[in-house]
């Protein structure tokens, strides 16, 4: 620090006296720029509609950044939330091929390398060059968006849970912080902290690391350190827990009911690790806490921010809003959202248009500004509204934490290079599965599968992104002489559909000695009525024409009390390519299964 000061003082006395001897103002200004890129930025040197900026992050959907050209240029916008164009939609899958799907994701990551590096050029053509935040929610399990992007599949956090190593942990996100770098983004929208405490949880499930608030929090801490170690900002989510809830936020209002005292135990206690580890963000959950406050959901309450994380934790980072264009928001008008997230305490606003509606985006960060500036104006002309006011400081304090998270980030320091070569991603994939594949039960002393079981038929309940990884499982079988036929089924389909598959299945089945069924269900048999009938169907069959039958719950846990006539029972907590080999090689004996069911299926 003190080489610094000298080094300003020096430069600034040269600049004095270049200027006192009438030095050209072209080396005046290079001098002025000189000492100016060694004083940090602070927010009191922006506009107010240039702080305002700071603090607001909308999506920008791959290939589409030059609708915010504009809005980078004005210093409208800190960052994006990156999201791919491609449409996670059936028609899409169903009109590509695994290995279509492969070379337009592999297009895709180009596109994003290129939509990241032109807006941070634009954000070094405007008038402070303050460089952009590019977040990526870098998930696994349930959660495909980063494979759509062309990132590498992630093991699901639930996976990682179950291993009883938990180095694997560290190694996970040290790879994904390298994998977010070597594309141009800089900051994760993770880990998931959440305690999936509820097996109804419709959202949660595989993205948890478990159902126990002490092992959740020392796992993500572990996650938070290993991130943060890059220079790439982790940002905790969903404050103050999602884990207990039975509705989606992406849909609708979300409560949770428990009593203070049970709240704290079971799910806002696991986020207190990462605060003590540093963490930079924390991401708040759009639920209503009734124990908390019963007027608003935890995004928008001073309550559950102020009061809960920053003065009883003393969490001091930067707190983001969970996607302001989520269902649990209603219909809030941007004046609104963007007044009550500022007063609850938030200083990242995820400002996003709806899905449908992506050249929105650019407006929504205007109207922030605008609204901003009138409110303010008219609270320093005398004039109060009953909808609230805000401060000249507390927008200021906002945007100063966000140019303190881009300082740490060392993002003023030049653009930060792209980590070149092997990140370990695939290394570390192949020892997540091998620690994480867990055997649920083998009743039937089906583990290893003998010689005389020649014939398999496997079914598998899958969205199309995944049967490149299924795949992995056939081959590994066929390679230790197995005869293997497969049907690809719908997670969700009609009653024709249903009528067409069961077709299919029947003549898979006709001949095998060995049943294997992948599902990628619910808790709940209502919500995927026709996976249920058909899943169900496969194993009353086997058992009756004396057939052994295995089940692959591909996705969440959840779903293996829905069929307790499976006596062989592996969990994959996400089919990757190495989940998927590694359950088939258990099945054979050639390695063996070192997973622990991380939640209660109870």
């Amino acid at each position: 620090m003190k080489k610094i000061t000298f080094l300003i003082t020096v430069l600034f006395a040269f600049y004095c006296y270049l200027s006192a001897e009438g030095t050209s103002f072209a080396l005046r200004q290079k001098v002025e720029k000189t000492i100016e890129n060694h004083v940090p930025l602070q927010a009191d040197q922006l506009s107010l509609r240039e702080q305002v900026g700071q603090t607001i992050m909308p999506r920008v959907f791959v290939g589409q950044q030059a609708d915010f050209k504009e809005s980078v240029l004005n210093g409208e916008v800190t960052g994006f939330f990156v999201k791919s164009h491609l449409p996670f939609d059936a028609k899409f899958l169903e009109e590509n091929t695994p290995a279509q799907m492969q070379q337009r994701f592999k297009k895709e990551r180009a596109q994003l390398i290129q939509t990241i590096r032109d807006l941070q050029t634009w954000a070094q053509q405007s008038r402070h060059q303050i460089p952009l935040l590019f977040a990526i929610d870098y998930e696994g399990g349930q959660v495909t968006s980063p494979m759509y992007m062309g990132l590498k599949q992630m093991p699901s956090n639930m996976l990682l849970g179950a291993s009883q190593d938990e180095s694997i942990i560290t190694a996970a996100y040290d790879a994904q912080a390298k994998e977010l770098l070597q594309v141009g983004a800089n900051v994760s929208f993770g880990p998931v902290t959440d305690v999936n405490s509820n097996p109804n949880n419709p959202i949660i499930q595989a993205r948890s690391f478990g159902g126990n608030a002490k092992d959740v929090g020392r796992k993500a801490a572990l996650a938070v350190l290993a991130l943060q170690a890059n220079r790439v900002p982790a940002f905790n989510k969903h404050f103050p827990g999602h884990g207990d809830t039975e509705t989606d936020t992406h849909v609708g209002q979300t409560f949770m009911n428990l009593s203070w005292e049970d709240l704290w135990a079971q799910h806002v206690s696991a986020f207190m690790p990462s605060i003590r580890a540093g963490v930079k963000g924390v991401m708040s959950a759009h639920v209503t806490y009734k124990a908390l406050d019963e007027g608003s959901n935890g995004s928008l309450s001073p309550r559950v921010i102020k009061k809960l994380l920053q003065k009883k934790m003393g969490f001091r980072g930067v707190v983001a809003t969970d996607g302001l264009d989520m269902g649990a928001m209603g219909k809030m008008t941007v004046e609104d959202m963007v007044l009550h997230a500022y007063k609850a305490g938030n200083h990242l606003l995820l400002l996003t248009s709806t899905v449908d509606n992506p050249k929105d985006a650019p407006m929504y960060a205007r109207k922030a500004g605008d609204f901003v500036e009138q409110n303010i104006q008219a609270v320093e002309s005398g004039k109060r509204s009953p909808k609230g006011n805000l401060s000249r400081k507390e927008i200021r304090n906002a945007a100063q934490k966000i140019i303190e998270l881009k300082q740490w980030m060392g993002l003023f320091d030049g653009n930060k290079p792209a980590v070149a070569g092997d990140t370990g991603f695939e290394k570390m994939a192949r020892r997540a599965a091998l620690e994480g594949v867990t055997v649920v039960r083998d009743s039937q002393h089906l583990i290893p599968v003998t010689k005389k079981k020649q014939n398999v038929c496997s079914v598998f309940f899958a969205l199309p992104v995944f049967q490149e990884q299924l795949g992995k499982f056939n081959t590994y079988l066929a390679s230790k002489g197995k005869h293997v036929e497969t049907v690809f089924a719908p997670v969700k389909m009609d009653a024709k559909e249903a009528d067409a598959y069961q077709q299919q299945i029947q003549a898979c089945m006709q001949g095998a000695d060995l049943v294997v069924l992948g599902t990628s269900g619910s808790p709940k048999k209502e919500a995927f009525p026709d996976q249920y009938a058909l899943a169900s169907q496969i194993l009353n069959q086997a058992e009756q024409t004396g057939k052994q039958a295995v089940l692959l719950s591909l996705v969440s846990p959840y779903d293996i009390p829905l069929y307790p006539q499976a006596k062989t029972v592996l969990a994959l907590y996400g089919p990757t390519a190495d989940t998927t080999e590694v359950a088939a090689q258990i099945l054979m004996g050639q390695v063996k299964a070192k997973g622990v069911l991380p939640v209660d299926l109870k």
